[in-house]
């Protein structure tokens, strides 16, 4: 089954930005953020901001105190704004801009004496404001047929709701200059750029596909706009808010399926449903490519990648330091690379199971369905990792003894609630930005000192230092990477990753820099340390291809989805086998020499 994703699905601009607002305000010192109505017709995200603190007054509530309340992207009247200010509320205006456009139309139009005819559904939230800036002169059209109730009037302007039909605006459009021919008539064409492209793109995909999936809310006017073209093409459409809602025997025959969303739906939400799709497809039809991508969701879902890539690194640190190879060395050293990242990535993905529900359905999924034996490989790895470093020697168990402590505690809640007045959080995870932080020093740690404790002595070289700064800057570069493609999500799930924190552009432009600094350095390093060797030289200069490949990769991703986490994954862990191969290759080349 071929799955088609519309480029317009998900989260529009407006939609966004009150999103990113209440999460921004939900971080603040702030006992309490309330939002007038539902911020966004999606329940799953109004779910997610209510567990984070933010509440949802209904029609006719209001906070008890003075409180921060932040106005729904969908826009209030402006007697709402004065009762609420009047009461001495702090508002903040989470309006689209879209949507204060037409107010400000309609304001400036209505102080000129025209009656504002506004196209929309009755009772959406966005129409109740229009009509609240139109007042008395308002008129609320939802047909052509309605036009020939309207008022005789000398001045006519007529507006839209910003996530109207545009077919039925313009039918409306018409009608109006035919009813009021000879009369000052002016036409605001309000509806959404965004929105506009969502329904042409919608009405397309649908003629090119055998069945549609329209993800969103179930009272999401824009949602059902875009169910109700997809299925006036003649395409069989279900329009669903979960994964779960999909009626899977309607897409048994299909061999395209496309998925388009409303204006309000989270990534996350879009991207679970896809995985469901994808597992649906993979599980109907058990061919080779199907068993094939099976076998790589599971592989990805485990960490083996990257699991292997450590082992990869852990080769090129022994070669960058100059660490002798000996059977012992290179067979210990890498089951214990393996088995510690392929344990730490596992372990702590399972103790907080329900963070990663926006990262992929067949992760989420897969860890649920197997999670006792997923449990019982992590503490079967850990045990073993310890049982190796302690017959190797003390140095190698103690080193490993300190690294799985500390990555196994990383959920663990550390702090007392007691001790909350003075400390700020309960456990280190709840250190902005510290994931990524303790993840890169783990992979620093382990792959620049465990190659060492096969030395006579375990003091460190500039070389070890060297190694250690390169596979730091490797291990964060990558969690940048995985947190860009999951910002959306991340942010309504409440982690605190840079990404999230600084803002996408910042870090695309700060890794462009660490790229090209890192870059300089290892070429300038390779060619002015002495007593380097001319292998580890070599090897170093080939390092570059890695930061090459993350650099155009990670540029990539801004134009390119890739749908498949799984895949996403590989092409994600793949510098750690460029970094192999420019360090065994010169390497080998000179093992054959001598």
């Amino acid at each position: 089954m071929k799955i088609i994703v519309a480029q317009t699905a998900g989260f529009c601009m407006g939609v966004k930005r009150a999103v990113d607002m209440a999460i921004d305000r939900s971080l603040s010192p702030v006992d309490k953020l309330y939002t007038l109505g539902p911020l966004i017709h999606n329940r799953q995200t109004v779910e997610t901001l209510s567990a984070r603190g933010v509440t949802t007054l209904e029609k006719g509530q209001e906070p008890d105190e003075p409180s921060q309340v932040l106005i729904r992207a969908h826009g209030v009247p402006p007697e709402t704004e004065q009762e609420f200010r009047k009461k001495g509320h702090e508002l903040i205006n989470g309006t689209c801009p879209k949507v204060m456009t037409v107010h400000r139309v309609i304001q400036k139009y209505r102080a000129q004496g025209y009656d504002i005819v506004i196209t929309g559904d009755e009772g959406h939230a966005e129409v109740v404001g229009l009509q609240g800036y139109a007042g008395e002169v308002g008129h609320l059209v939802h047909s052509p047929e309605e036009v020939a109730a309207l008022p005789d009037r000398e001045k006519i302007c007529l507006v839209s709701q910003t996530t109207f039909d545009k077919t039925t605006f313009e039918a409306i459009s018409q009608r109006i200059q035919e009813r009021f021919a000879g009369k000052e008539v002016v036409i605001k064409k309000t509806i959404c750029s965004a929105t506009d492209r969502r329904q042409s793109e919608t009405k397309e995909l649908a003629q090119q596909v055998d069945a549609m999936i329209v993800v969103g809310g179930k009272h999401s006017a824009n949602t059902l706009r875009l169910a109700d073209i997809a299925a006036a093409s003649g395409t069989p459409t279900q329009h669903v808010e979960t994964e779960r809602e999909i009626d899977l025997e309607k897409l048994g025959n299909c061999s395209t399926v496309g998925i388009t969303a409303g204006a309000s739906t989270p990534g996350w939400v879009i991207k679970r449903v896809i995985d469901y799709l994808q597992m649906f497809a993979q599980r109907q039809r058990p061919t080779l490519g199907n068993r094939t991508k099976q076998l790589l969701d599971v592989l990805v879902n485990l960490n083996v990648f990257v699991a292997l890539g450590a082992v990869g690194m852990y080769v090129v640190s022994a070669i960058l330091q100059g660490v002798p190879f000996s059977v012992d060395m290179l067979w210990t050293g890498s089951v214990i690379s393996f088995l510690y990242f392929f344990s730490m990535y596992l372990w702590n993905s399972l103790t907080n199971i329900e963070s990663i529900k926006h990262l992929g359905m067949s992760r989420y999924e897969f860890y649920h369905s197997h999670r006792r034996l997923l449990f019982a490989l992590a503490l079967a790895s850990i045990a073993g990792i310890l049982l190796l470093g302690y017959i190797t020697n003390p140095g190698l168990f103690y080193l490993m003894l300190f690294l799985t402590i500390a990555g196994s505690l990383y959920h663990f809640v550390i702090v007392p609630r007691a001790l909350l007045p003075l400390f700020r959080y309960r456990s280190i995870r709840d250190v902005p930005t510290s994931r990524d932080l303790f993840v890169a020093l783990a992979w620093a740690v382990l792959l620049a000192f465990v190659p060492r404790t096969f030395l006579p002595a375990l003091t460190p070289a500039i070389s070890t230092f060297a190694v250690f700064l390169w596979v730091f800057v490797l291990a964060y570069l990558r969690s940048l990477i995985f947190d860009l493609r999951d910002i959306e999500g991340d942010r309504i799930m409440g982690r605190e990753t840079l990404v999230t924190i600084v803002g996408e552009k910042r870090v695309r432009a700060g890794m462009r820099v660490v790229i090209l600094a890192c870059s300089i350095l290892v070429a300038a390093g390779a060619v002015l340390t002495p007593n380097l060797g001319v292998t580890q030289r070599i090897a170093w200069i080939l390092q570059l291809g890695a930061l090459l490949y993350l650099y155009f990769f990670a540029r990539k991703m801004r134009s390119h989805r890739i749908p498949h986490p799984a895949i996403f994954a590989v092409f994600a862990d793949l510098p750690f086998l460029l970094c192999t191969l420019g360090a065994v290759i010169p390497y080998g080349v000179w093992a054959l020499g001598t």
